[in-house]
């Protein structure tokens, strides 16, 4: 199922200067559980305990820095199993090098539903939605704990490590792959 709301802006960063973009697909449903495309307004309190629970409860990120202002300008994607919130992620538009480049961050899902590839399709609902809406470069920056699950995905990390909210990160890009 396909519907495509109106008036998801995303921010470009550094310039302040907004940039619609095309919302093609904004639902998915697997057998668990359904991927939506959001906004803040619509879902912040179900986008807010999930990131509340993974980022600064358990890997005990400083609140004033999961809350970098960025959210209201963001497209969000939330997992809903049953109607219960269980993961989420953001995607905003950085210009990098005056270049438009996609950014994908917050990416979290509820410990009680790790490992059962949500995380992955919630990836891959992403990247397909990436691909389809603009030919702008995809990266994030990765935790190095992560960074295999990132690879699997087919990103490429590029740098050096870095440190941002007390966890190590490494930049990474991805390499659309091809089907021959």
């Amino acid at each position: 199922m396909s519907r495509s709301p109106a008036g998801i802006l995303l921010a470009i960063r550094k310039t302040g200067v907004a940039h619609a973009i095309p919302v093609t697909t904004s639902l998915r449903k697997y057998s668990m559980h359904t991927i939506i495309m959001t906004d803040w307004q619509t879902h912040s309190r179900q986008l807010s305990a999930i990131r509340v629970k993974v980022f600064v409860e358990e890997q005990q990120v400083p609140v004033e820095e999961e809350w970098d202002g960025m959210d209201e300008a963001a497209i969000h994607f939330l997992v809903q199993d049953k109607n219960e919130a269980i993961g989420c992620a953001r995607l905003l538009i950085d210009e990098l090098n005056h270049q438009k480049h996609f950014h994908i961050g917050r990416v979290a899902v509820l410990k009680p539903f790790r490992a059962l590839g949500i995380g992955r399709q919630l990836m891959e609902f992403i990247l397909n939605y990436c691909s389809t809406a603009a030919p702008y470069p995809v990266y994030l920056h990765a935790q190095i704990e992560r960074r295999a699950f990132y690879e699997r995905l087919g990103f490429i990390a590029r740098g050096d490590e870095f440190m941002d909210a007390g966890i190590p990160h490494i930049t990474m890009y991805w390499q659309a792959r091809t089907s021959n």
